[in-house]
C-alpha cells in the first residue's frame, strides 16, 4: 500500500490525476482539483488558478505498487471466473 500525505498546491494548468512525466523520479498523484480566482496584491491583476491536494510518491515505490496491484487483479479475476491460476 503507498503511503500518500498530500498537501495543497496551486498551479496555471488543470493538473492530471497521476502524473507519471513531469519527473524521472517521483510520480504526482493530484486530486480534488478546481479553479479559483486569485488577485495579486501588488498589481490588483487578477488570474484564474488551479488548487489541488497532491502527494509525490517515489517513482520505484509506485512501479511495485502497481505491479502488486495489476497481480491481485489478475489473481482476483481467476478466483471470479472458476479458472485455474497457476502463477
Amino acid at each position: 500500500m503507498l503511503n500518500l500525505n498530500y498537501k495543497t498546491v496551486e498551479a496555471d494548468t488543470e493538473p492530471v490525476d497521476i502524473d507519471l512525466t513531469s519527473s524521472p523520479t517521483t510520480v504526482y498523484i493530484n486530486k480534488n482539483a478546481h479553479q479559483e480566482e486569485k488577485t495579486d496584491i501588488v498589481t490588483g491583476e487578477t488570474r484564474i488558478v488551479w488548487i489541488y491536494d497532491q502527494a509525490q510518491v517515489n517513482r520505484q515505490e509506485y512501479d511495485n505498487y502497481m505491479q502488486g496491484k495489476t497481480q491481485a487483479d489478475i489473481e482476483y479475476l481467476y478466483m471470479m471466473t472458476g479458472v485455474d491460476y497457476d502463477e
